[in-house]
């Protein structure tokens, strides 16, 4: 095992387990994005065998981001394009050619790599793994256990103690139950021969746990952590472990997981049965920044993973912090130990200077030649200071501070080594917990200095995001206990008495305006339809002068992007999307934190915990020096590490009970340590520290320890001898200064003028905007069209027609079922899940259906019913599209279920219209006479707006690629549409005439040459040997209605499904004639 060695990225990558110890600011993520450049590029690993793991989506989408960059510019140095600037160019620009063929087919399969949270990971291996889990795909996400484990204790209780005369507390069983079976459900329950711990409780907590197991499965739902359970429960199996285990080392090469150092047993179970010794397996993290135990974070599987690693390795230089304070922090821990056997490794700076200083002013100055400063609060003469007026006193120093450094000409050099000032939001000021971090934000407020707390609560659980719920749900349900429930909110503002007027017009004006923005879903979406709403008369003016009217519109709008882009990605209804703001809800990891309520500039107060993976050029610690007394008894379960394995000691009359105590106070005593670590790494040039004389605030802290510790042994001090910093030589002989901070001082404020200063001047847009380019779809494309195709029948066709237009439910299959746009994506969501290998077809296409109607309810669709028609459609002949073939006789390997796609148009110049693809389309050459779709050439040259430029992208989403068995591949679409004036519907009726009629009224075939030329790229990219005369097929729309499993002679169109097999000239044509030749 090579241990002690710093990590070079201009050597040979190692191989095998790799430990990297990457302490705080040292350039984790950029090695990260270094190593997946060079492993790619160096053909060690190709991108779809590429996993990386980190904490929370905001981590993996950064995560993702910074790879992608980093093989964008290894593309462009291997290129020749740009010299290189770093060591990881110099050690890939060897690689030549080679290296830039695989680094641009990594690029071209990026989305094929696994860049993800540790759930989602655990989620998608077990959909992967299939019959090799016991997983069951079909239950749903419980986030919380709770409800369920009481239900439990109370069916336990009356069962166990309905006879006794004096039995225990209920809610003492209640709260044992949920400890044992929610909050600590993966934790082993401490038991053994020799331990006086009470049978009963033992006995109790274990029924309890397993009986929570069997009820949740029984019910199809599960947890977070039952994704985590069941993946390791599948690679120890026994009989199909191993091949499990084979399978995912197959899958992945390199696995890389990020913040390793807040991992449980579980977790590294899973990196070590799939990946030790089969993959290179890279664990990235920090054991000094360890602080998450709270979560289930184990430290001990951290050491466990560094016994097993060939190599461990270090990141010793740190990028993001000044000399002066990397030096302070290495002094003032020195040699401590930050837990059980977790050294404190030095680290050097790459900033040799302070970056922060006073520039020439002639007004007040603040003096920065202390960058770490320590500051003990002074006592008033002959005054006892209890924890109210410490607190109190440290928050007006705090403020006055703040105030002082950003009206004393403070400036701070940037990465461009250009000197600015010190803005309020390069200060951040991070706290133990979040009543203090609001008391701070109130107090900086009051000065006149904005402050934003992030730590309050989440954007998805703000009041806001309720009424957005609400909104989307009145959009599609006429209820009216819910249509109550938005008059009343803050969105529209109703009042009770409002409501109660008998000629009241709050209702029917908003029901107008909902019907109107539910009719227009489509092109406005969320974004729009809340800012409708928010447009009303009155409600804009109204909400911004109510209390906290600023953060609500704030909330709103934020919460209303996310939900927008969900939306249009997922093709998502009103219902579907209020659906999936529930959904965000309940995930686990802190996502993009809560935007800033106003455009001023703001001081930002966070919790330590919200501030890791952060950096701030000046970090203000109000509460980090203060400490709380160890615990003499617990009376509930305690998690403690027995030298084996972490447990659950249950009860607190066990005779073992004072040994889990103790281990628990150890491993929170090293966790508090590690806490002050990472709070003070995070500052880039300036650390302000408070510490207070009242025992009951320093005594037993992490900081109080270090200041009482040895400084030759390095042995901790308990933090119980009152020692004052200001008094110790070492604290102010080197990098360390104390300063004291006066009681009772004068209140500072902001100025105007110093506020005004603090704001950018806006620059002024000088060139032209291109209006022509735009990020486009092919409904966007024609949206003025359909009214322009001549049509051989007298009705108007309509692309999926709005709901309540009547239906005979009388007629056959899917012909009695209604129309509209919520049932056309009800219907492409079963077909977009369904596994046609199931043993049993017709369950999976009715638990799918099931699943699909919870998750968007509409009520005049049976499930069974919908279910036996969609079975009938898969069953349904395909005619030319696949002959011999049914939808059901394509497996999901052979089916790639809504391709999205970005199709590049022309970028500059010259751009091609919608006219330029017509003429394409009356070329007899392209399109002879006995194509199905002859004459639409014709129908399209006439067009409104044909002329308008086709500049920017194309966006859309293919319902399927379908690949038959002579390797050519389908593009096909579902449609459900009806046929207008036609109360009782057959499927008879979709016959090629009508199919026809509806293909050119829609414009139809426009979208699926669009489609096609998609499919064509993407298969020119991606396929080796691709050849379009080879590998494209014929284009198909299916018309579900008309699919009835009815016989057709051969070679016959069958009922409901229009095939047409354009010539590949004609794919290609348009592709080039969009702007994108692609050989």
């Amino acid at each position: 095992m090579t241990t002690n060695t710093s990590f070079d990225i201009t050597q040979p990558l190692p191989q095998g387990t790799v430990l990297l110890a990457a302490s705080a600011g040292t350039g984790k993520t950029w090695t990260i994005s270094a190593v997946c450049a060079k492993a790619i590029a160096t053909g060690l690993v190709h991108m779809k065998n590429l996993l990386l793991v980190t904490f929370n989506r905001s981590a993996a989408r950064e995560l993702r981001g910074r790879v992608y960059e980093r093989l964008v510019n290894t593309r462009l140095l291997l290129a020749g394009a740009r010299e290189p600037s770093d060591p990881c160019d110099w050690s890939l620009i060897r690689c030549g050619r080679a290296g830039f063929t695989r680094v641009e087919s990594a690029l071209d399969n990026f989305d094929r790599a696994v860049i993800t949270t540790t759930h989602e990971f655990a989620s998608r291996m077990l959909v992967e793994l299939g019959v090799l889990s016991d997983h069951d795909p079909s239950s749903v996400l419980m986030t919380d256990l709770a409800p369920l484990a009481t239900e439990v204790s109370d069916d336990h209780y009356l069962a166990q103690y309905l006879d006794y005369d004096r039995p225990p507390s209920v809610r003492e069983k209640r709260e044992l139950s949920r400890d044992v079976a929610v909050k600590y459900g993966e934790v082993p329950i401490f038991s053994k021969d020799d331990a006086d711990t009470p049978v009963q409780d033992v006995l109790w907590a274990l029924s309890v746990r397993e009986d929570v197991r069997r009820r949740s499965k029984s019910r199809s739902v599960h947890t977070f952590d039952d994704l985590i359970g069941d993946l390791v429960k599948a690679l120890r199996d026994p009989y199909r472990g191993p091949l499990a285990c084979a399978t995912l080392a197959h899958r992945f090469g390199l696995v890389m997981v990020d913040e390793f150092q807040d991992t449980d047993p579980l977790q590294w179970e899973i990196l070590r049965r799939a990946f030790h010794g089969h993959s290179n397996l890279w664990l990235i993290g920090d054991p000094k920044q360890s602080i998450y135990a709270f979560r289930g974070a184990d430290i001990h599987a951290y050491q466990d993973a560094a016994q097993s690693a060939s190599h461990v390795l270090h990141l010793d230089v740190n990028y993001r912090t000044d000399k002066p304070i990397v030096e302070a922090v290495n002094t003032l821990f020195s040699n401590a130990q930050l837990g059980h056997d977790i050294s404190m490794e030095l680290v050097t700076a790459h900033h040799q200077e302070s970056r922060i200083k006073t520039a020439a002013t002639d007004g007040p100055r603040y003096h920065w030649s202390q960058p770490f400063q320590i500051r003990c609060l002074q006592v008033p003469a002959d005054a006892q200071q209890d924890t109210a007026d410490s607190d109190q006193f440290v928050a007006e120093d705090l403020v006055n501070q703040v105030v002082m450094m950003l009206e004393g000409g403070t400036v701070i050099a940037g990465d461009d080594d250009e000197e600015r000032p010190l803005c309020p939001n390069d200060i951040a000021i991070l706290v133990r917990t979040r009543r203090r971090g609001a008391e701070l934000a109130t107090a900086l407020s009051q000065a006149h200095q904005p402050a934003v707390f992030s730590g309050a609560s989440p954007v998805w659980s703000s009041q806001a995001t309720e009424d957005l719920i609400t909104l989307l749900e009145a959009l599609e349900n006429t209820d009216e206990r819910l249509r109550t429930r938005l008059y009343l909110s803050d969105l529209i503002g109703a009042t009770p008495a409002d409501l109660a007027v008998s000629d009241s017009r709050v209702r029917s004006d908003l029901a107008i305006d909902l019907a109107r923005w539910s009719s227009t879903w489509t092109m406005t979406g969320v974004w729009g339809t809340v800012e409708a709403a928010l447009h009303r008369p009155g409600v804009l003016v109204r909400l911004v002068s109510m209390a906290g009217g600023e953060r609500y519109v704030t909330d709103l709008r934020q919460v209303a992007q996310k939900a927008h882009v969900a939306a249009c990605e997922g093709r998502l209804t009103a219902t579907a999307t209020a659906a999936w703001i529930r959904e965000q809800q309940q995930l686990p990891g802190d996502d993009d934190p809560r935007r800033l309520d106003s455009d001023q500039q703001a001081v930002r107060v966070m919790t330590i915990h919200e501030a890791k993976g952060l950096g701030f050029p000046v970090v203000l610690l109000p509460d980090i020096a203060n400490g709380w007394a160890p615990k003499k008894s617990v009376s509930g379960p305690i998690v403690w590490h027995d030298g084996q394995r972490r447990v659950l000691s249950i009860s607190s009359q066990a005779t073992d009970r004072s040994i889990a105590l103790e281990s628990h106070e150890e491993d929170e005593r090293g966790e508090n340590l590690r806490l002050l670590y990472v709070a003070l790494t995070r500052a880039r040039s300036a650390v302000r520290l408070w510490w207070s004389p009242c025992n009951r605030r320093n005594q037993w802290s992490a900081f109080q320890r270090l200041v009482e510790m040895d400084r030759t042994t390095g042995e901790l001090g308990l933090g119980t001898a009152k020692t004052n910093p200001g008094t110790l030589p070492w604290l102010n002989s080197g990098p360390i200064a104390t300063a004291i901070a006066p009681a009772n001082q004068k209140l500072l404020t902001r100025t105007v003028s110093a506020q005004a200063r603090a704001y950018a001047n806006p620059r002024t847009l000088t060139r032209p905007l291109d209006t022509a380019f735009v990020r486009t779809s092919y409904s966007g494309l024609t949206a003025n069209l359909h009214t322009a195709a001549a049509a051989p029948t007298t009705n108007t066709l309509i692309d999926e027609p709005v709901d309540g237009e009547s239906v005979d439910d009388t007629a056959p299959g899917l012909c009695g079922l209604p129309g509209g746009t919520s049932f056309g994506t009800l219907v492409h969501t079963v077909l977009e899940y369904i596994d046609t290998t199931a043993a049993d077809l017709s369950g999976e296409v009715l638990s799918i259906t099931r699943r699909a109607l919870r998750t968007s309810p509409l009520p005049d669709v049976p499930s069974a019913e919908l279910a036996t028609g969609l079975e009938q459609v898969l069953h349904s002949g395909l005619g030319p599209l696949a002959p011999g073939m049914t939808l059901a006789d394509f497996s999901p390997a052979d089916r790639l279920a809504e391709m999205n796609f970005e199709l590049a148009m022309t970028q500059s110049g010259q751009s091609a219209t919608i006219t330029d693809l017509a003429s394409l389309l009356c070329d007899p050459g392209l399109v002879p006479p006995e194509d199905p779709i002859s004459g639409y050439g014709e129908i399209l040259a006439h067009v409104p707006n044909g002329d308008k430029a086709l500049r920017g992208f194309l966006t859309g989403s293919i319902d399927a690629v379908l690949r038959r068995p002579d390797g050519r591949h389908l593009v096909v679409d579902y449609k459900t549409n009806r046929i207008p004036g036609v109360h009782r519907l057959s499927p008879h009726m979709y016959d090629v005439r009508t199919m026809r009629a509806m293909m050119f009224s829609s414009h139809y075939p426009l979208q699926g040459l669009l489609y096609s030329a998609a499919l064509h790229r993407f298969l020119a990219s991606s396929l080796p040997g691709y050849d379009p005369a080879t590998h494209l097929g014929p284009i198909g729309y299916l018309f579900v209605r008309g699919m009835a499993d009815r016989p057709v002679p051969d070679g016959e169109m069958p009922d409901g499904v229009f095939t047409w097999h354009p010539k590949p000239e004609l794919i290609e044509a348009i592709s080039e004639r969009l702007g994108g030749l692609h050989d």
